[in-house]
């Protein structure tokens, strides 16, 4: 290999110190790349050279010897000073980093607050949510509770009021009705009583009637005449059909009675005297040339025509008549009861 001069030698140890101080001073270029939306005007509109300055080749000592090879060193030397100008210029100083490095942390800054204050902002809202939910729903029960509470101490009171009215009025119920049980029963017992007394009265009263009339008849199908005189015709009629010789004043009173619904001559009422009197006409009753005059009953009362006609009607019963005041029913055992108007025929005749 040629030897190299001193010359030259020194440019190449001048090159490489210049080197290494742009390589010290020569910023990474990744904090270029950072953020560029935030970098300064003047930092966004350097143009930064990637390219690298080219060294030549060694030359050869047969090269530099010549006037033209140092030349050619020159030159290049010239050309690595431009390069290194431009590294320079595009090259970010201190203070656009700092700048930058400030402006990055704003936005980070900033961004972060707002996400920390969004999600803070939705932990308070979520907790206050919590919290409001949480105390509004303790509250309204308390408030509810209570309410309850005070609904029920009334309810009960005035349930206990009204209980204790009811059993107030329960209580003068009760002991109205015991009375009233006790004057119904003092009702009743009269009622009895009364139904006794009143049926023995009407009894007396129906047999006092009966008793009235025990001298009387009762003629049915005596023909009317103008200007009749019913006590001489009655006496004419049983002298001249019977052969009974009545004198007029044996008869009290004689008369007509009014006709009512039934049609034909109006019966006649005739009283007598007494009642052995009537007991020798009316054994005539059954003097068939008498009934062509008229006939022959025995005069009862309403009362007892009534019993007479349910008894006939009783399929029970057989017959039923009138003698001396008293009514008799013959069942169909052949047996003879006894009838007042009070009397139920279940009573006497047990089938």
């Amino acid at each position: 290999m040629s030897a190299e001069t001193p010359s030259t030698k020194k440019a190449e140890e001048k090159n490489d110190k210049r080197t290494q101080e742009t390589s010290q001073k020569a910023p990474d270029r990744r904090l270029v790349q950072l953020n560029l939306h935030s970098a300064p005007a003047a930092v966004k509109n350097t143009i930064v050279s990637e390219k690298q300055p080219q060294k030549k080749q060694r030359s050869s000592s047969s090269d530099i010897e010549t006037p033209s090879g140092a030349l050619d060193v020159f030159n290049d030397l010239n050309k690595i000073q431009l390069s290194l100008q431009e590294i320079q210029q595009a090259m970010v100083n201190k203070n656009d980093v700092k700048e930058l490095v400030t402006s990055i942390i704003a936005e980070v800054k900033s961004e972060l607050k707002n996400e920390l204050k969004q999600e803070i902002l939705t932990e308070v809202k979520q907790t206050m949510k919590e919290t409001l939910e949480s105390e509004i729903t303790e509250k309204v029960e308390k408030t509810l509770d209570k309410k309850i509470d005070i609904k029920a101490k009334d309810l009960e009171y005035t349930v206990k009021e009204v209980a204790d009215g009811v059993n107030l009025e329960l209580e003068t119920l009760r002991e109205k009705f015991v009375q009233q049980n006790r004057e119904l029963r003092e009702l009743k017992e009269n009622l009895k009583q009364c139904q006794i007394m009143s049926g023995e009265a009407l009894q007396l009263a129906n047999h006092n009637h009966q008793y009235s009339q025990k001298n009387n008849i009762k003629f049915m199908g005596w023909k009317e005449t103008k200007d009749e005189d019913l006590r001489s015709d009655l006496c004419t009629i049983l002298r001249k059909k019977v052969g009974i010789e009545l004198d007029p004043k044996d008869v009290l009173a004689i008369h007509r009675l009014p006709n009512g619904k039934l049609s034909g001559p109006r019966p006649v009422i005739a009283k007598f005297t007494s009642n052995e009197i009537k007991v020798k006409v009316i054994k005539k009753r059954s003097n068939e040339d008498l009934k062509k005059s008229f006939l022959m009953y025995d005069h009862i009362t309403p009362r007892n025509a009534k019993l007479i006609r349910e008894l006939k009607e009783d399929p029970r019963i057989l017959s039923a008549w009138f003698y001396n005041g008293k009514i008799f029913a013959l069942d169909k055992d052949n047996i003879r009861h006894k009838f007042d108007i009070l009397d139920s025929v279940s009573d006497k005749v047990k089938h």
